[in-house]
């Protein structure tokens, strides 16, 4: 389970690594890192949206987010093709296992963030 204030203080710690990089380093983190960061929100909305598995894809597991796209497509030609009972079910089961997520979306990303950096400041660190 995925706890906030561990999150935050990894965070925090993360941060101070990056204010103690020589200015040249510094500079080259946050070039990078713009372009790696992920929005929380961004995260939410995709999720709330219940679009076959975006917000896995926004967070790059692709296995994860291809599997339950792969799960939504059937349950929609299962429900196109008459079997709407089997559709609706597995449409369900999807929510209810994603549901979590939604709820804990904030922390996911934060805790996606917190690898970036880390992976991003030891690469800058390696000669």
């Amino acid at each position: 389970m995925l706890n906030r204030e561990q999150l935050e203080q990894q965070q925090e710690q993360l941060r101070l690594s990056v204010r103690e990089l020589p200015d040249e380093q510094r500079k080259q983190f946050h070039h990078t890192w713009q372009k790696q960061v992920k929005d929380p929100d961004s995260y939410a909305v995709l999720n709330y949206l219940m679009l076959a598995g975006l917000h896995h894809f926004y967070l790059a597991k692709w296995l994860r987010g291809l599997l339950n796209f792969g799960i939504s497509l059937v349950a929609l030609l299962l429900m196109l093709g008459g079997v709407w009972q089997w559709g609706l079910a597995m449409l369900i089961a999807i929510t209810v296992v994603e549901l979590p997520a939604l709820f804990r979306s904030e922390l996911m990303v934060l805790q996606h963030n917190n690898q970036k950096m880390q992976a991003l400041l030891k690469q800058l660190k390696e000669p």
